[in-house]
């Protein structure tokens, strides 16, 4: 669906200030029956709390919020970790409906025209994962068949098809849709967690295309105004006038990195040589970053008595945003930041250009692996560190009060 620069604001106002309109929600969710809905909007400074409502047995919730310009907002319910963006407008009415369990692959919406476009972008990127992750399990199940070569050249082509035609429909996206908040979404979108649909290194003129629009549409707009200085960054490092892009290989010796804890504690990373290290670049807003930090978590708890260490650089802006992110995953490693974004000196030392970025590093203080997938990082590691030791607490003195 094109996006029509007029449509977000072509309604009349409804009520008597004119620059503090409301929109609504009302959904239909059946899976999610006696849970309840939250809506929040996305700020500089993390989810801020809108609205919720209890979901009715049928699965029928009605939200609300007083709103002036359009923006991100979330719908989320609290016994699930999938949510849905929304970009609402004055004196929208957003119908939701979903059936099925998993909602954040399968809603439908109407009513809103942005929201709408991020319901395409979110269900064409569901079907290509989907025939990904079937590719993957058809080799894994033939990992060992005699004629595996033959196979695995026939799932690349299958997968080379996918995605072109992922790539050409987000191109369209972009095309059609000209200073449209969704393309955000868009530019964003991950077809695994290592493979983004758009590289800004080699789409830079995409990204820097969608940044002028956006400039021009929403000026103001805090997410805008953060894809605007990502792509100024972007285009310093390509005229050479900063090292964005460090040539950081596998054997070089670790940049060491010293900045503050969320107590304000300055933590050099160099203090845990000695141990294998996780080096993680990470933020609270990117849903990319925030999943590869679940994956991460897992083996840093599996080996966890194995001298492993994870220190994780934010690249958020806001503190409130970092902390609060932080606490949100429950993660319990060293977490610092200098809170300059993209601006960060560790960005820069390690050459970062999006995330998750993920570096292993030796205890002679050498990075080696480099953005390994999180099952190759596991095998990495059991090779690295061996069997995950397991300390079994001594139950002994309780069984016998």
């Amino acid at each position: 669906m094109a996006f029509a620069a007029g449509a977000l604001w072509s309604c009349s106002p409804k009520v008597e200030e004119p620059n503090r309109l409301n929109f609504s929600v009302d959904g239909n969710f059946a899976s999610m029956a006696g849970d309840t809905a939250y809506l929040k909007l996305i700020t500089e400074n993390g989810n801020e709390f809108v609205d919720s409502a209890r979901v009715g047995a049928d699965g029928v919730f009605h939200l609300e919020s007083p709103i002036s310009k359009p923006d991100f907002y979330i719908l989320h319910f609290s016994n699930s970790e999938r949510q849905i963006t929304l970009i609402p407008d004055t004196c929208q009415h957003i119908t939701m409906a979903c059936a099925d369990s998993d909602f954040e692959n399968s809603y439908s919406v109407s009513g809103s025209p942005e929201s709408e476009l991020i319901c395409s972008l979110m269900h064409q990127i569901a079907d290509t994962r989907a025939i990904c992750d079937s590719l993957g399990k058809i080799f894994r199940a033939n990992v060992n068949a005699p004629n595996l070569a033959g196979i695995k050249l026939r799932l690349d082509s299958v997968y080379s098809a996918t995605y072109k035609a992922q790539r050409q429909f987000s191109e369209k996206f972009i095309k059609d849709n000209p200073g449209a908040l969704s393309q955000i979404v868009c530019l964003s979108q991950y077809i695994a967690p290592r493979n983004p649909v758009f590289d800004p290194e080699k789409d830079f003129s995409i990204y820097k295309g969608v940044a002028d629009a956006l400039s021009q549409s929403y000026p103001e707009n805090y997410h805008a105004r953060k894809l605007m200085a990502y792509v100024d960054k972007l285009r310093l490092a390509q005229a050479g006038e900063t090292q964005l892009w460090a040539s950081i290989k596998s054997g070089d010796k670790a940049p060491d990195i010293a900045l503050p804890n969320q107590r304000g504690d300055t933590v050099r990373l160099s203090s845990l040589k000695g141990r294998y290290i996780l080096l993680d670049f990470w933020s609270s807003w990117s849903d990319v970053a925030r999943k590869n930090s679940e994956n991460l978590n897992k083996l840093y708890w599996k080996f966890y008595h194995n001298k492993l260490s994870v220190y994780q650089v934010s690249i958020d802006d806001s503190y409130d945003s970092w902390v609060k992110g932080f606490k949100e995953q429950r993660l319990s490693w060293i977490s610092v930041s200098d809170l300059k974004g993209w601006n960060s000196k560790a960005v820069e030392a390690y050459g970062v250009r999006q995330l998750p970025a993920t570096y292993l590093i030796y205890p002679d203080f050498t990075v080696h692996e480099i953005n390994l997938q999180a099952d190759k990082l596991d095998a990495r590691l059991l090779e690295l560190l061996g069997k995950p030791i397991v300390i079994k607490q001594d139950t002994s003195a309780s069984k016998n009060n």
